[in-house]
């Protein structure tokens, strides 16, 4: 039977891979997006805030992360972001150097501070233009191309990128994110066969038990419903900011045509007046009089410096 969780609701998310009974899931999960060199696999794995009930109450609506340290001292914050806000990049920077810095005690050496890796699936795209599903940053030199330091990076997984179907999944990162994706429709009796790996099974398990427990249930049902209420809200102010900034461009533009027209018109008289005076010194100085083609190329500082000379040489010959 289907699990009918959806994986990316931050309660079932944070149970997934959260728990402490899941840490298969955890380390499969975070060495499909790391994709290390063969022999540097992550093998143990730590949970800094292991998941728990009470924490998801329904009252409450802070992000479920999911904090985590490996055998090497590596430092993880994971976690699901269901609308792209504007601010989103500043906030991902702003958690990554709380984690950072944590452990660090007063007096203690710099040396000690271990490298942190910051892992966000974004269920809408930060960057729509770009067709990547995993955007990797690190701090770097652009021209030289060096690292500046190791202990800053930041993942992120565009599911709205991802549109793979289960029969041409190559590696398990695609596995998980079609897990993300899927979750919901997925039976943890009748997996298709490139996701049934143990460590997927075991995480659509985990799914399929949240309908069973009726504690659990509720608290999903509690937590996709404020969900749902926060990313209606945080759309319908985004809406109100787009149609304000609509209207300040629209109103911006027939400003600026009426400014323009009036400009437009007012250096039109000008330019015919000093076109005029042209023409009528050349006809009392004797001179060749210029067409009216030939005048109106020039710009209004040319023939008003043209019609001064002219004046002086009349006002010279008199």
């Amino acid at each position: 039977m289907k699990t009918g969780i959806d994986p990316k609701v931050d309660f079932a998310f944070k149970k997934v891979f959260g728990s402490e009974g899941n840490k298969d899931i955890l380390i499969d999960w975070l060495n499909a997006v790391l994709k290390p060199p063969k022999g540097h696999e992550i093998q143990l794995i730590e949970i800094l805030n292991p998941f728990n009930l009470q924490e998801a109450s329904d009252d409450k609506l802070s992000i479920l992360d999911v904090k985590a340290r490996d055998q090497s001292g590596r430092q993880y914050n994971i976690e699901m972001q269901m609308i792209t806000v504007p601010d989103l990049s500043s906030r991902l920077l702003y958690y990554w150097a709380r984690l950072y810095q944590d452990p660090l005690k007063q007096g203690e050496d710099y040396c000690t501070l271990q490298p942190t890796i910051s892992i966000c699936i974004l269920n809408e795209s930060l960057f729509p233009d770009i067709e990547d599903v995993h955007l990797i940053f690190r701090l770097w030199d652009e021209k030289n191309r060096i690292v500046l330091t190791g202990d800053i990076e930041f993942h992120l997984l565009q599911l709205e990128k991802f549109e793979q179907s289960p029969d041409t999944l190559t590696e398990p990162l695609q596995e998980w994110l079609y897990f993300l994706k899927h979750g919901g429709e997925l039976d943890p009796e009748q997996l298709p066969n490139l996701l049934d790996r143990p460590p997927i099974r075991h995480a659509t398990e985990e799914l399929a038990m949240i309908t069973k427990l009726d504690l659990e249930k509720e608290r999903y049902e509690s937590r996709r419903k404020a969900q749902m209420d926060q990313n209606s809200f945080i759309r319908a102010a985004q809406k109100r900011e787009e149609r304000a900034l609509a209207k300040g461009r629209a109103e911006g533009k027939a400003e600026g045509k009426a400014e323009g027209e009036a400009k437009g018109k007012a250096e039109g008289e000008a330019k015919g007046r000093a076109e005029g005076e042209i023409r009528a010194l050349q006809s009392v100085l004797g001179l060749p009089v210029s067409d009216w083609e030939s005048l109106s190329e020039l710009p209004i500082e040319e023939l008003n410096k043209k019609a001064s000379e002219l004046k002086q040489k009349l006002q010279g010959s008199s």
